[in-house]
């Protein structure tokens, strides 16, 4: 089992597990990403979604998707229906609610790439609201050795 954190610029932590299982494709281009540093924002598309770009070396087949998430899944989405030649943006989520995965496009599918520990669903929430309210904050993820 894989871990990581997410360090944000306000003093907060979170940790959270990839799901290698059903995921494998994604959360190993997630793995070998870190350590990375973002600017995570607040996604109103979705609801109660926080996001931030990434800058993986590869693209994530289609594995483990919906557009149905709930509390404290770590998401990965790009832009499916616009397949283009060249690298897209790759898009890290963390839902602190449950809500339908949707852009101004409709509905978009998103590979479930992990889950923030359990027990901090609560301190997700209180993120959630922060970035909402206040604006974005810079962020740090790393893998937990």
């Amino acid at each position: 089992m894989k871990k990581i954190k997410f360090i944000f610029e306000k003093g907060d932590v979170l940790f959270a597990t990839l799901n290698e299982k059903d995921a494998p494709d994604t959360a190993s281009l997630m793995w070998d990403s870190l350590p990375y540093e973002s600017k995570i924002t607040q996604s109103r598309w979705s609801g109660r979604e926080v996001n931030f770009m990434v800058d993986l070396h590869g693209l994530p087949s289609r594995e483990n998707q919906t557009i149905y998430t709930s509390i404290g899944e770590i998401c990965y989405w790009r832009n499916w229906r616009l397949e283009v030649n060249g690298q897209p943006e790759h898009v890290i989520a963390i839902y602190y609610g449950a809500e339908m995965a949707r852009s101004h496009m409709g509905e978009e599918l998103v590979n479930v790439l992990g889950q923030v520990d359990y027990n901090q669903l609560e301190v997700l929430r209180k993120i959630g609201e922060r970035i909402w309210l206040e604006g974005l904050e810079k962020i740090r993820i790393e893998k937990v050795i």
